[in-house]
């Protein structure tokens, strides 16, 4: 976990707040886009004349570095829109939110608009993609308005997708692209039966977290599982981690990092084992633990254990299951059964405030005591962290 200077130091002296989510095409639960918004301090919608920050004109280049995909939905003022459609991009496709008012035209390939919907269903704007916010159209009318939206816009994206009825709606009506945070919440089906897999995870994890598991124990356990111990040994030995030398053995990787390392290291790699759910649910698993890491220190907490809180919080999405049923299971300290499922104690209250940031509550996050600028360092710190790890354990 070595820090060094990230693409993302241009944006971090942002008077206001930055957020990444991702749009999800409806027929497979893969990224698709990613959507980043530049608000306020209060999480509001930039005015339209706000001033242009120094770092617009690197911006379609930091892109590339910021996001998965290749292609980005970008929620800016209209101050900034004329900049970013007159600079070049690299190898990135933007796709800039305007108001209902305009309707840009754009001849170039890699740029295009989208307007939001609104609650006729005479769509006044042309754009190719159109936006539908739940949180701000009922249901009923979305419902009874896609027909026509859909012969009017190549793309529909469906935003603030949270709760199963509304994902559902957009299934069955085809809906492009999905954004919410409905992936990252455990199924309603309580009955729904736990894959082999995700068993096979549990037990591993139950054996992982044990307190007063041995080294040789330890290493083990992770070298029955041939690939486990060959991802952790490849993941150890690679540029991420930039070890003075290599690392040939699990034991010998216990001692040079120690156990608390290992088993979080060993129970994130069984996490990205799963494959019966979204990756990007991993993904926020580990932005999660980084956030929560790079946070302790407001807290004079141990990283370690902020680390494997924010990791072990998407455990009920993962599992399909509540946490309470599964943290019975696991031997997990009482400051972290305490942060997981009351939010409790120091390690709870930064992983309270970090699930705020993640699905902007900001209001929220206004009670917290970290500053709100050290908030979005630490964002933009974990986002760039989480992207370079996943390149390794994908790669």
């Amino acid at each position: 976990m070595t820090d060094t200077a990230t693409p993302y130091d241009a944006l971090k002296n942002f008077n206001g707040l930055i957020r990444r989510q991702s749009l999800f095409a409806s027929t497979h639960l893969q990224t698709d886009v990613d959507h980043l918004m530049f608000l306020d301090t209060t999480g509001s919608p930039l005015a339209k004349n706000a001033p242009l920050p120094d770092f617009l004109s690197q911006l379609p280049q930091l892109l590339s570095a910021i996001n998965h995909r290749s292609k980005v939905l970008l929620t800016v003022p209209q101050s900034w829109q004329k900049v970013l459609c007159d600079s070049e991009f690299t190898d990135v496709e933007l796709i800039i939110t305007t108001d209902n008012q305009r309707t840009p035209v754009s001849s170039r390939p890699d740029l295009s608009f989208a307007s939001y919907a609104d609650n006729t269903a005479d769509s006044t704007t042309q754009c190719q993609t159109l936006l539908i916010d739940f949180n701000h159209l009922p249901v009923e009318d979305i419902a009874r308005y896609l027909p026509q939206w859909r012969q009017q816009h190549a793309v529909l994206c469906a935003l603030n997708v949270d709760a199963p009825c509304q994902f559902n709606l957009c299934q069955q009506h085809d809906i492009d692209l999905i954004q919410g945070i409905f992936y990252t919440l455990p199924a309603d089906d309580t009955n729904k039966t736990v894959s082999p897999s995700a068993k096979t995870l549990t037990q591993l994890l139950v054996k992982l977290q044990d307190p007063e598991i041995e080294l040789d124990e330890m290493a083990d356990i992770i070298n029955q599982d041939v690939a486990l111990s060959y991802k952790l040994l490849r993941l150890i030995n690679s540029a991420f981690f930039g070890l003075p030398r290599e690392v040939g053995s699990t034991r010998q990787a216990i001692v040079m990092l120690g156990q608390n390392k290992i088993k979080t290291w060993a129970s994130l790699l069984c996490l990205s084992g799963l494959d019966n759910k979204p990756s990007e649910l991993r993904y926020i698993a580990t932005i999660r633990g980084r956030m929560c890491e790079l946070l302790a220190k407001y807290y004079k907490g141990h990283g370690d254990v902020f680390f494997a809180a924010g990791l072990f919080s998407v455990l009920d999405a993962l599992m399909d299951k509540p946490l309470e049923v599964l943290l019975q299971d696991l031997p997990l300290s009482e400051e972290l059964h305490a942060a997981l499922l009351s939010k409790e104690g120091p390690v709870g209250k930064v992983l309270q405030t970090v699930l705020h940031y993640e699905r902007g509550n900001w209001k929220a996050i206004n009670h917290s005591k970290i500053p709100q600028e050290a908030l979005l360092s630490a964002y933009l710190d974990s986002l760039y962290w989480a992207k370079e790890l996943n390149q390794q354990l994908n790669g």
